[in-house]
């Protein structure tokens, strides 16, 4: 929904219309769509930590909302968001059907447990092996 949006924002402002291929190649080597591969990445690393055998245990459900909520939460602070908190945040406050996406993964991401005070070093540790799950299974 959200490269569906920002292949519309482009088109609109090349006055043209993007042939999938050619929008496939812009998605991923384009540094003006660098900030969607923060959330392809961390799909992926999702993917990979999920179907990890033992199963993800409960203070590994609450590392999963960190991460999650870690993407999409604006800043508190004016003038530090993120590139892809910049477009996700005007993307939901424009586009109907990604502020209702943005209902629905708060209400998954409300039922797994609430982190505890995240040590910003173990997250990205975390982050890190759930990376390398990914590399070795490809």
């Amino acid at each position: 929904m959200l490269a569906e949006r920002a292949r519309r924002d482009l088109e609109t402002e090349r006055l043209t219309v993007i042939q999938p291929g050619a929008w496939l190649s812009i998605l991923t080597t384009d540094p003006q769509f660098a900030w969607l591969r923060a959330l392809s990445e961390l799909i992926v690393d999702l993917d990979v930590f999920l179907e990890s055998d033992p199963a993800p245990a409960e203070d590994d459900a609450s590392a999963i909302r960190a991460e999650v909520e870690r993407l999409i939460a604006p800043s508190s602070v004016p003038g530090t968001e993120t590139e892809f908190s910049q477009h996700y945040w005007r993307y939901v406050h424009d586009e109907p059907s990604v502020a209702v996406v943005h209902g629905e993964i708060r209400q998954v991401l409300d039922r797994l447990p609430v982190p505890a005070d995240v040590d910003e070093g173990d997250a990205l540790h975390e982050r890190h092996g759930w990376a390398a799950a990914r590399r070795h299974r490809v």
